[in-house]
């Protein structure tokens, strides 16, 4: 069987298809008056005419499955978080507040402990308050270990700040922030491809980008343009921020290990598709200010770079990587 998302159960393109047929059913009077975030990673509610709310939810999928097989609960709450908080910033909120839902066969103290503690982690680089949540022991749904978790993280937005990518124009510098790995998107695919002995490197737990982001939120020298949290669907991501525009990425950012044991396995322009391959954040600036973005990212240690930019070439992504140009499409 060929190695794809697809064929390990995890259909992107139905699933954005799903989505779309999802806003059309639940399309209701009021919804005309939300505030259009840069990719749909935000719900933007206004709470007035210059400030909004931004509400986000996410889980952490079957890297659950890999948590649960090998005991170690203690860094998934982090991947939690990071799901939800990593995509407000995407629409220009600063995060605020966070709430979690915990559901399982039967609840074991030492798991429940370290997953939450682990949500409080995440919680606390991320700079947002864990405010509540709920605990749900449901025995005739979930089997064995198996449980599941979802996040609900709330911020706000100025009118002013608000990230649109409206002005996303051809010649804008595309910088690329270094991931620590596969974060938590593509498991189905990668936990049949990775041998169990190195899956441990797959839990190797999100990033989380808020504390630069915010810092350049208060930099008004700095227009940030798009800000793109590379999950499901790699680095196609790229095509949610404008239509219209294309993307080169010629100079991508190292890829962490674990990526050498999926290139094995894999075909190039699939694992582009799935994963983020290193770059688990990108920010679209005018060139200008892609050395002060790259500082700011530097200065909270994380590893930025200029990876690109974007084209007049639209919904094309065009990729060199290891000697090699691909081409995907929107």
């Amino acid at each position: 069987m060929e190695n794809t998302y697809a064929a390990a159960g995890v259909d992107v393109l139905k699933a954005e298809a799903f989505v779309g047929r999802l806003k059309k059913l639940s399309r209701r009077p009021g919804h005309e008056k939300l505030w259009a975030g840069a990719g749909g990673y935000a719900s933007v509610v206004p709470i007035s005419d210059s400030q909004a709310v931004a509400l986000t939810t996410d889980g952490v999928g079957t890297k659950l499955l890999l948590a649960s097989e090998l005991d170690k609960l203690d860094t998934i709450g982090i991947d939690l978080v990071a799901m939800c908080a990593n995509d407000l910033i995407c629409v220009g909120a600063k995060p605020l507040s966070f709430l979690d839902y915990y559901a399982t066969s039967k609840l074991v103290d030492n798991y429940a402990d370290d997953i939450i503690k682990g949500i409080a982690e995440g919680c606390d680089q991320a700079g947002m308050l864990l405010v509540g949540g709920e605990t749900a022991e449901v025995p005739d749904l979930y089997q064995d270990k198996h449980f599941d978790l979802a996040g609900f993280s709330m911020g706000l937005v100025s009118k002013t700040e608000l990230i649109t990518g409206d002005d996303i124009a051809p010649g804008d510098a595309i910088v690329g922030v270094a991931s620590s790995g596969v974060h938590s998107n593509g498991f189905s695919l990668a936990r049949k491809v990775v041998p169990k002995s190195k899956w441990e490197a797959l839990l190797t737990p999100t990033l989380i980008y808020v504390k630069p982001v915010v810092e350049l939120f208060g930099k008004p020298e700095v227009k940030l343009k798009g800000i793109v949290h590379i999950t499901g669907g790699g680095w196609r991501n790229l095509f949610r921020l404008k239509d219209g525009v294309g993307f080169s990425i010629d100079k991508p950012l190292p890829e962490p290990e674990v990526y050498a044991e999926l290139r094995k396995h894999v075909a190039q322009e699939e694992l582009f598709k799935t994963f983020n391959m290193g770059m688990g954040l990108a920010v679209i600036v005018n060139k200008a200010h892609a050395a002060s973005v790259i500082e700011t990212f530097t200065k909270h240690n994380f590893q930025a770079q200029l990876v690109g930019q974007v084209t007049d070439q639209g919904d094309k992504l065009s990729v060199e990587c290891n000697g090699t140009k691909f081409a995907i499409a929107n």
